[in-house]
């Protein structure tokens, strides 16, 4: 079995951070033949690798660069300066720069729900939110996604941290697994795929942890679909006005590409393992542990406004302040120009 390095989980707990809003910087020009793209690690990155490769793609913007943002400042960077034009990012990353007048807009959501818990099976079961009281669970970044879901749905299950149960926040989700392996918890709260990596180490000690969904948590209390519109893929508003052709053409090919990575996670493990440095197995556990669909950024719009009204509640910043309006989302389809060209 993969051996799983530190290295790597300080690399997926920078790829998988929850980003906060930079200042504005004037933005770059764009070349009708050259796009420059960024992603965390991950299967955002499997996503727009495969779209970046699409015949389409190729034919229309012959040049194309996709980097992996190192750490956090970096992609608020990129996206606030222009220095890239496309980007995989958190939905409310998207929502805070929109709101802090960053232009961009929100293309489509593709990844629907990558949180879940993993349970030290000796501490008793993990079946709802429910067996959380009188346990200890680790949490990484506090007041960011992960949290704020976490939160929420202790909320609404009528538990309370202190009085019910024991919650330790760390800074990276590294911290968080380090602990859960050393039984120093009862339950880490983890995105995937580090939920995977984790499980993986954990078989290493002979450790079989009980996992609990939380997007299927959420719609149990909420009465709410089981899916959470967490991630998805932005472009700057100067792409969209200059070159709308691209941006159709773009789209078409995320589509595509969420498709395959559906029909064929084998293939898609693979492709992940050759463009980070997380394993194939990892690749292979997470995939179906992700919730993956396409929808457009205007499809998306009234499950995106639930989910932030819900977590606002609990920070105030966590969109910015306020909901984004009509401009953040592109169109849907039939009303977008171009082809695939």
């Amino acid at each position: 079995m993969n051996r799983i390095h530190r290295r790597d989980f300080l690399k997926l707990a920078a790829s998988s951070a929850v980003l906060s809003a930079l200042p504005i910087h004037r933005a770059m020009a764009q070349s009708s033949t050259k796009l420059g793209a960024a992603t965390p690690y991950g299967l955002p990155q499997v996503i727009l690798t495969r779209a970046l490769e699409d015949p389409a793609v190729q034919g229309r913007i012959p040049e194309r660069d996709l980097k992996a943002w190192k750490d956090p400042d970096q992609l608020r960077a990129w996206l606030a300066r222009a220095e890239v034009m496309l980007a995989a990012t958190p939905t409310n990353v998207a929502a805070n720069l929109y709101n802090r007048g960053v232009p961009l807009v929100l293309m489509n959501v593709n990844v629907w729900g990558t949180l879940g818990m993993l349970g030290l099976t000796e501490r008793g079961r993990l079946q709802s939110v429910d067996d959380l009281a009188g346990r200890h669970v680790g949490v990484p970044w506090r007041g960011d996604m992960p949290d704020l879901v976490f939160r929420y749905l202790l909320g609404k299950a009528g538990l309370q941290i202190g009085r019910d149960l024991k919650v330790s926040y760390h800074s990276s989700p590294f911290e968080t697994v380090q602990m859960f392996v050393a039984r120093r918890l009862d339950v880490a709260v983890l995105p995937e795929p580090m939920r995977t990596a984790t499980r993986l180490q954990a078989a290493q000690f002979g450790q079989v942890p009980a996992e609990l969904d939380m997007q299927e948590e959420w719609a149990r209390l909420t009465g709410e679909k089981p899916g959470l519109p967490q991630a998805g893929v932005v472009c700057r508003r100067e792409l969209l006005d200059r070159y709308p052709e691209q941006v159709a053409v773009l789209q078409g090919a995320i589509r595509r590409a969420v498709d395959w990575v559906v029909a064929m996670p084998r293939e898609a493990a693979v492709t992940g393992s050759q463009h980070s440095p997380l394993s194939t197995s990892v690749f292979e556990g997470a995939i179906p542990r992700t919730r993956i669909r396409m929808a457009s950024g205007m499809e998306s719009r009234k499950q995106l406004e639930s989910f932030f009204t819900a977590l606002t509640e609990l920070s105030s910043g966590f969109i910015g302040g306020k909901l984004p309006d009509s401009d953040f989302y592109l169109p849907d389809p039939s009303a977008e120009s171009g082809g695939q060209g």
